[in-house]
């Protein structure tokens, strides 16, 4: 056997052995504190909500492909560079074999079966935002595969925090399990039914995942305690704002005392008599209790926080709504940030988890699973190119720029622009044009 030949067995021979460190860890792996507490979080906190829901959302909402290598001698072929390639990479050379006939798409392929309808409660849409919620929450998905006749069929999203134990690494791989408890009642799951979505922490690789959201603990805290500061404020706080001493005042209830408060709400009660001037005889003294929210600055602390919050996820401000310094041009960057820094990098890691993870469960580990791309396209651009040389580009092409569907009267290039010349320029005119 050649040496590619020994290289190519050994990768595909099963198991590989590890450096034997990694079985100190994962005998027990509970869910890292406050992961329930995140969750919760996520029902609790609108700003945290809403920027969780503008990335899951994103993530959700793009298209799923699938493409396979054009097979050789009735082999398939496996390419692995592609499958792990960037995404600009992959795109340029699957266009490229497309182009040549090397690759073609296969739209009825298993695995968008698999996740557009994972099982028959839940929508595809609606378990891929979930799972982006549980990633960008805790850090880690849980999906159990059901399976018909030893091949994945469906699956279920199981939450982070009911997976109290990991499979234990030193244990042989058929008895390897999950636990999953609920309640009183627990489960234990085969590993090998069982998809572990997680972003890697650092400092502990092997054991559960760590979300962007932990990172964020003390701030989101602080938020709550500032809204519910506000709201217990206008509640009830056992504290009156101010306390008004009057010379010559021997009882709070006498005639004098009663006077004087009616004086208070017919001179100053109401907000348009807000801030007006109290004049009154005699010595009064006047001690304020309470701190005004503006002195406490809590409007300009909430919004400090909430674009912290905002900026951890990298989702730019119009996309929430805040467009007290926007325009039209940083409205349409906002869509294209937030693409490329959010829904991008989020893609392309559930792109490598099911290439890796799901697709060999379905006999077809060749095949290359893609996505389209979520950038918006700069329509500005491509107006700005193409006026440049309007020749160089076909009626059609300039239809659909302009959102129409091709004209059978109206084909080929048009004419060069006055002043302009094209010594290839070449136009092809419909029916009854000159």
């Amino acid at each position: 056997m050649s040496f590619w030949g020994r290289m190519k067995a050994a990768v595909s021979r099963e198991p590989r052995k590890g450096t034997g460190l990694e079985l100190a860890r994962w005998q027990q792996a509970p869910p890292r504190r406050g992961t329930a507490q995140l969750l919760a979080a996520y029902r609790e906190m609108p700003w945290l909500r809403a920027c969780v829901d503008v990335v899951a959302d994103s993530v959700a909402g793009v298209q799923w492909r699938v493409y396979r290598r054009v097979q050789k001698d009735g082999q398939p072929v496996k390419d692995y560079a592609l499958r792990s390639a960037t995404r600009e990479v992959r795109a340029g050379r699957l266009k490229a074999m497309l182009e040549a006939g090397e690759a073609q798409e296969v739209p009825d392929h298993p695995v968008l079966k698999l996740l557009s309808d994972p099982n028959d409660h839940l929508t595809g849409r609606s378990v891929t935002k979930l799972v982006q919620v549980y990633l960008d929450l805790v850090g880690e998905a849980f999906l159990v595969l059901e399976r018909v006749g030893g091949v994945p069929v469906g699956f279920w999203p199981v939450p982070p925090s009911t997976v109290t134990r990991l499979p234990a690494l030193d244990l042989p791989r058929e008895q390897r399990t999950y636990t999953v408890t609920v309640g009183k009642v627990s489960r234990e799951i085969p590993a090998s039914d069982v998809l572990h979505l997680r972003s890697l922490d650092p400092e502990d690789p092997l054991g559960r995942g760590i979300g962007p959201a932990y990172a964020l603990g003390d701030e989101l805290d602080t938020d709550e305690y500032v809204a519910r500061f506000l709201k217990t404020s206008f509640w009830n706080n056992m504290l009156p704002p101010a306390i008004a001493s009057i010379e010559g005042l021997s009882d709070a209830n006498s005639a004098g005392a009663k006077a004087f408060k009616e004086s208070l709400a017919r001179e100053h009660q109401g907000p348009d008599k807000a801030g007006k001037l109290l004049i009154t005889s005699g010595k009064v003294t006047f001690a304020r209790l309470d701190t005004s929210f503006k002195d406490m600055q809590l409007v300009e602390l909430r919004r400090f926080l909430m674009d912290f919050v905002r900026m951890t996820f990298r989702v730019p401000p119009e996309i929430v709504g805040d467009i007290s310094s926007s325009n039209k041009a940083t409205a349409f960057a906002a869509r294209e940030n937030l693409a490329e820094q959010a829904t991008l990098p989020r893609m392309e890691f559930l792109r490598t988890e099911y290439q890796m993870r799901l697709m060999p469960l379905l006999g077809d580990e060749g095949a290359i699973l893609d996505y389209d791309s979520p950038v918006p396209a700069d329509r500005e651009h491509q107006l700005r190119v193409m006026g440049t040389m309007p020749e160089a580009f076909s009626y059609d092409e300039w239809r659909e720029l302009a959102g129409l569907r091709p004209d059978p009267n109206r084909t080929g290039y048009p004419l060069p622009m006055p002043g302009q010349t094209s010594g290839d320029a070449r136009v092809v005119t419909g029916p009854g044009e000159d």
